[in-house]
């Protein structure tokens, strides 16, 4: 569902990206923040929209042409294209969006969107001339495979959560889930690692004791939502 603004005419901060000694001519992979660092970064601030700005400004100092921030406008650059434009609401209800990574294999901007305190996040797939522009809802942080193919969403807690471990594809039209994972028995947490390109990592929760599995993508368990 496309929920933002799209269209050329702002200020020109955000609309004219030129290329200087400091921004590279290929964007680099930024990295998301690890735990640790999400922590410290949001350990004293007022709410879940604050905390995605403190984050953005450790970010977008890297972002070089990638994004741009001006004020409440949050500009993601397409090339050829005019650029994705996010515009935060005032008050608590946002919604109110932060740039959060950059994985350059699949050139796709991570987004950290707060409303009250729900958070969820935004994939803008940029397109760099493969594919077509695209955004992209996501009920958690993505973690990409290192080729840039797929990307995965672990959703798991005690209540408002998926509940469901799913494998996103990148599509010419967007990312596109691929297959899924459920749980015979609820797990109430969840982390995942990519072991290989296309084998997952999967710690968890399950009746108050921690277990991991291996997941390969081959995997019976698998629902596959795509040939």
């Amino acid at each position: 569902m496309r929920f933002l603004i799209r269209f050329a005419p702002v200020a020109c901060a955000l609309c004219c990206v030129t290329a200087t000694a400091q921004i590279p001519s290929t964007p680099i992979t930024i990295a998301p923040p690890n735990a640790e660092q999400f922590a410290k970064l949001c350990a004293n601030t007022a709410d879940p929209a604050d905390c995605g700005k403190k984050i953005e400004a450790q970010q977008i100092g890297r972002a070089g042409a990638v994004v741009k921030r001006a004020g409440n406008l949050l500009a993601v650059t397409v090339p050829g294209e005019p650029p994705f434009l996010f515009e935060d609401k005032p008050g608590e209800a946002g919604p109110n969006l932060s740039f959060y990574a950059y994985h350059a294999p699949s050139d796709a901007v991570v987004l950290y969107r707060a409303q009250a305190d729900k958070l969820d996040f935004v994939l803008v797939q940029r397109g760099g001339g493969t594919t077509s522009p695209s955004t992209t809802e996501l009920p958690n942080e993505p973690f990409f495979n290192t080729d840039g193919r797929f990307f995965v969403t672990v959703d798991f807690c005690g209540e408002g959560c998926e509940n469901r471990l799913s494998v996103w594809r990148f599509e010419r039209r967007g990312p596109a889930r691929e297959r899924v994972f459920v749980p015979r028995t609820p797990w109430t947490d969840a982390g995942v690692t990519w072991g290989a390109p296309r084998r997952l990592i999967v710690e968890y929760t399950e009746g108050g004791k921690n277990a991991s599995l291996n997941l390969d993508l081959g995997d019976p368990r698998w629902t596959v939502l795509l040939p």
